[in-house]
């Protein structure tokens, strides 16, 4: 009897085996199938807020009630808006760059009352080592309202048309501060003095010499170069780019503008990957000490520093 019952038995277990099996295939779930089109709401509101928290996020197609007044430019739609309660987003759409648009938007809420803060972001420095073509960064628009709070606005261009994003935060976000008080505040931010404080410049970033950089050379920061100070008495200019240059080209390219800008050349040495030279120049009444230092690395690439002390 337990003979006959033993195959019974198998056959059961590999059923059962085999019904388990294909019970867990049923569940794999299919990686990397990414939306094309529309997403579901409850998704877009967990992504929004963060999922687990208490904050309610409203999903609108066109601009919420509360959001600042503003004139639509002409060739602008709206792709859809957010209120995340803390802040409120608009999101526009044009063809092109999208800057006439953009512009068209800021004096749409100056003409509402609001005030224009002086962008946060220094000037491009006119002084060290510096792209053939150095562009500022894109800094947003920010604008003020004693009673709407703050209005920021981005472009993003991508192929033939422009993103615009609007940004409303409620007037308690500012801190306390007026709106003129943040004025005041982000135009002495912008200022040369705070950009030689901030980098570390001291009195002697006006003394470094302006390298540009030649066109064929390509470089992540083309819009600044680091500025760093050990004292008073000395300053430093350092930037990293890469060219199909040998370096005796690479240092011959820079002590040409050196000797353009009245620098004269006091000794150099060239090896096969480190260049070094040194330079004088006097200015009010004190004798400057200018030392380019140059280093190939690999793949075509190169660090480039001149540092200027006072000799005494």
């Amino acid at each position: 009897m337990l003979k006959t019952l033993a195959p019974l038995a198998a056959a059961a277990l590999l059923k059962s085996a085999a019904f388990i099996t294909a019970g867990l295939a049923t569940t794999t779930i299919a990686a990397d199938t990414e939306f094309t089109d529309n997403i579901p709401a409850d998704l877009a509101r967990a992504l929004l807020s963060g999922a687990g928290t208490a904050t309610e996020v409203r999903i609108y197609s066109d601009i919420p009630d509360n959001f600042p007044a503003f004139a639509l430019p002409d060739g602008v739609t709206v792709l859809g808006s957010v209120d995340q309660g803390h802040n409120r987003q608009v999101i526009l759409i044009s063809e092109g760059d999208g800057q006439q648009q953009y512009q068209a938007l800021v004096d749409s809420l100056e003409q509402g009352g609001f005030l224009l803060l002086r962008p946060m972001a220094p000037a491009v420095p006119q002084t060290g080592f510096v792209s053939a073509n150095p562009q500022a960064p894109s800094v947003p628009a920010q604008l003020c309202h004693d009673t709407q709070g703050l209005v920021y606005l981005r472009r993003h261009s991508d192929a033939d048309r422009t993103f615009i994003n609007m940004t409303s935060l409620s007037e308690n976000r500012r801190g306390g501060y007026s709106c003129a008080a943040m004025a005041a505040q982000t135009s002495n931010r912008a200022s040369p003095a705070f950009f030689n404080a901030s980098t570390g410049a001291g009195s002697l970033h006006n003394s470094i010499p302006r390298l540009v950089l030649p066109d064929e050379a390509s470089t992540q920061s083309s819009y600044r170069p680091a500025f760093i100070s050990g004292s008073s008495d000395q300053a430093e200019s350092k930037i990293d780019f890469s060219i199909a240059w040998t370096l005796p080209e690479v240092y011959d390219f820079f002590a040409g503008q050196l000797a353009d800008q009245n620098w004269i050349a006091d000794g150099q040495t060239t090896g096969n990957r480190v260049a070094l030279s040194a330079w004088t120049r006097e200015e009010n009444n004190q004798l400057l000490l200018g030392t380019l230092r140059l280093v190939s690395g690999d793949d075509e690439g190169y660090e480039a520093v001149f540092s200027v002390s006072v000799l005494d």
